[in-house]
């Protein structure tokens, strides 16, 4: 999944949890699943990536996934199982 298309399904997530609607806990699994593989593929890049302005982007891209694997993880504890 390309990285724009994660930080909008991060967003709608998000947004629905705001607006007071319940996500099933697959949903968030498997957001925390693309999230957590975006962030390895990211770490992997950044160790072989030898061009400043490509490491410079890929560090952005790392902070904000990881920013939202964090966001997620709150989100998940207001998730009640069904």
């Amino acid at each position: 999944m390309k990285f724009t298309e994660l930080v909008e399904k991060f967003e709608t997530l998000a947004n629905k949890k705001e607006q007071g609607n319940q996500i099933k806990p697959e949903k968030l699994q498997e957001l925390r699943e693309l999230l957590a593989d975006k962030k390895f593929r990211y770490e992997k890049k950044l160790e072989v990536t030898p061009d400043p302005e490509k490491s410079k982007k890929l560090e952005t891209r790392l902070k904000v996934v990881s920013a939202q694997l964090e966001k997620l993880n709150l989100l998940s504890t207001g998730v009640l199982e069904e």
